[in-house]
């Protein structure tokens, strides 16, 4: 069956994320930190689970817009910001849709950031 996973909030850039890093962990799920050759990542998730995109972008916001001056310049430095919606393809049903608001594109666009969406391909099935 096809389903929205989550959301992961994926930051990249060549300075350190420290100062967002540290305000972002005690308010989120920190899925990875470290070093990957010349960038600095991060990858988030909300702490809550949500039934769509949507509410989990709108979590994400509300955390970004509570940033410090000093881990609001951090995230403007990122070249990545990136909103990552995880799709789980499945056979049913026929079609899958993961509506945005304009008001939410509105506000990711905003800070910087994209949507991108990806798709799993479905479980295997045991032999």
């Amino acid at each position: 069956m096809t389903e929205f996973q989550n959301v992961d909030l994926e930051i990249a850039g060549r300075s350190t994320l420290d100062p967002l890093a540290a305000e972002l962990s005690p308010r989120m799920f920190a899925l990875y930190r470290g070093h990957e050759g010349k960038l600095d990542r991060a990858h988030y998730e909300t702490r809550n689970q949500y039934r769509d995109a949507e509410t989990c972008i709108r979590a994400m916001l509300r955390v970004l817009h509570r940033l410090s001056p000093k881990a609001r310049r951090c995230w403007r430095a990122a070249t990545v910001r990136d909103f990552n919606i995880g799709v789980r393809a499945g056979a049913k049903p026929f079609l899958f849709e993961v509506p945005i608001s304009t008001a939410t594109l509105a506000d990711v666009a905003k800070l910087g950031g994209r949507i991108v969406l990806t798709v799993y391909a479905p479980p295997r099935r045991r032999s």
